[in-house]
């Protein structure tokens, strides 16, 4: 899954492609005007941003921007993912200014959603994919970097912490019993004892900096298991 940002004005083309893509299984966010695509970037900072470089439809005002300004002002806000232009202009002149704007690819109008699917997915390989980050209010986990940051402190995670807190955010609000994380996070076959998931729970939620008589993060079942309940997180 990635996160995808599609700023465009045409109403029925924005609306055909958060479809789509959602449908493909990303995380799609959209925006007609270039106020509100960076106002998304800051909130939700995307994998991989697709802009119209000529904004006609949206709403206008005195802070109308194009593609090619929202796409230097991401830029400048310290964007470093990838950024695809569409547009209806094909000359050689038009893309190297888009390309001089700091994009990594160019797709003119009209497309097809495959072509721009496979475009999407080719500009994410080469920038090294989705990064796993994810935000829950105060607290960021870098699954990549195995690291947990919070307002006080930076904390680093063991491979198996960090596998652990992966298997988590993946199965949020799903309860866990510990069988399956024994199976699932170590490998192991049932029948195992089961203290080492405990003890992991009690060094990642000590990590987390989440108390477990009111969690934020990690709720124990007893005689159950475990549930990740934070409902607020968002890969970046």
């Amino acid at each position: 899954m990635a996160r995808i940002l599609f700023v465009e004005d045409e109403a029925e083309v924005l609306k055909t492609l958060v479809k789509y893509f959602t449908r493909e299984g990303h995380e799609v966010h959209a925006a007609r005007t270039g106020s509100d695509a960076l106002s998304l970037a800051a909130q939700h900072p995307p994998d991989v941003a697709v802009l119209d470089v000529m904004l006609h439809e949206g709403p206008a005002g005195p802070d109308a921007m194009d593609g090619y300004e929202i796409c230097k002002a991401l830029r400048e806000a310290g964007f470093d993912r990838p950024v695809i232009f569409v547009t209806a202009r094909s000359t050689e002149q038009d893309k190297l200014v888009g390309f001089e704007m700091g994009a990594d690819d160019y797709v003119t109008k009209p497309f097809s959603l495959l072509e721009l699917k496979a475009r999407i997915e080719a500009v994410l390989r080469r920038s090294g994919g989705v990064r796993r980050i994810y935000r829950f209010d105060d607290i960021t986990i870098d699954l990549d970097q195995y690291t947990i940051t919070r307002p006080d402190k930076v904390e680093r995670m063991s491979n198996r912490e960090r596998d652990l807190l992966q298997f988590f955010i993946q199965n949020r609000g799903r309860i866990l019993s510990r069988e399956e994380l024994l199976r699932r996070v170590w490998g192991y076959k049932a029948g195992i004892a089961t203290r080492t998931v405990d003890t992991h729970v009690l060094t990642v939620r000590k990590k987390l900096g989440d108390d477990a008589a009111s969690p934020r993060f990690i709720e124990t079942l007893h005689g159950v298991g475990y549930q990740f309940i934070a409902d607020a997180g968002t890969p970046g």
